[in-house]
């Protein structure tokens, strides 16, 4: 068991070194975070424009302008 703080990083740090650990915080923090951000946007803006067409998809254009704006107000409130 390693007794330090820091998840994943620490596990990393002590198994393969300082190099491997910096570059898995590195792809969690530019690709890993904002994509799982981007996920969690779209599926809500298409949960909620949903009701607004019934018989069809809601518009590919305002699920994404309403997932930026989610993102948008989350990075404001950050």
């Amino acid at each position: 068991m390693i007794r330090k703080s820091g998840a994943d990083y620490a596990y990393i740090m002590q198994t393969f070194g300082p190099f491997m650990a910096f570059i898995r915080l590195w792809i969690e923090c530019m690709i890993v975070r904002p994509c799982s951000q981007a996920i969690v946007a779209l599926t809500f803006s298409t949960y909620v424009l949903k009701p607004f067409f019934p018989e069809c998809a809601p518009p590919e254009e305002s699920t994404r302008l309403l997932a930026v704006c989610c993102i948008s107000e989350y990075m404001l409130d950050f």
